[in-house]
């Protein structure tokens, strides 16, 4: 007697009901070194000329008088060029300040500390690079400031302070005291040693 098996097949219907959406959530993360560190760059400008004025300026390596010349109707020694720092930190939003201390202008048998004049300067409209773009900085951040004008070698010196944490161009201009009222410095007098003098400038850039 043959028997007839019979296979039952079970259909499943599997309906979307009310579900409309599915999410599926990736984490995504990176780190973001700190970094400190601080850049610059020297430009000379004939006296009265920025340092970006074409023809009466240039890229330097180190900040050189050279011989300097007699005036005679002030009666002084006055230098042709003066020299502007350009500097710029990065210190990961974090506020910092950058100082400035040097060693003067020195000779053998004298010293011109007292005719060594920084002063610090912000200038808007400098141009600063970000993701291979240049654009003006734009006003010194609220909160931030430069430091006073004076002599170079009279200790350690605030250039810039920084609460905001933003990477600026911030200048420094070295020159030589002229003996102008109200302003810092003596002028180089006839009755100075003659010689060559030399010293160094440092900069320091140090979180808050």
């Amino acid at each position: 007697m043959m028997k007839k098996v019979l296979i039952a097949i079970a259909i499943l219907t599997f309906s979307a009901g009310g579900f409309t959406q599915d999410t599926t959530t990736i984490g995504v993360s990176l780190t973001l070194p700190a970094s400190l560190e601080l850049s610059y760059w020297l430009r000379w400008a004939e006296g009265g000329q920025d340092p970006y004025e074409f023809g009466h300026s240039g890229e330097a390596s180190a900040i050189d008088f050279g011989p300097l010349g007699w005036d005679e109707n002030l009666k002084l020694w006055t230098a042709i060029r003066y020299y502007t720092v350009f500097l710029i930190a990065r210190a990961s939003g974090r506020p910092y300040q950058i100082n400035q201390s040097s060693t003067g202008l020195v000779s053998e048998a004298d010293n011109l500390n007292n005719s060594f004049v920084v002063t610090p300067d912000y200038i808007a409209e400098d141009e600063i690079k970000w993701a291979g773009e240049s654009v003006a900085q734009g006003p010194i951040p609220s909160g931030d400031s430069l430091g006073q004008e004076g002599l170079a070698a009279q200790g350690e010196r605030i250039i810039y302070n920084s609460n905001s944490g933003e990477s600026k161009i911030i200048r420094a201009y070295y020159g030589l005291s002229t003996g102008e009222e109200g302003k810092p410095g003596e002028p180089i007098t006839g009755d100075r040693h003659a010689g060559s003098y030399s010293g160094a400038v440092a900069f320091t850039l140090t979180l808050k």
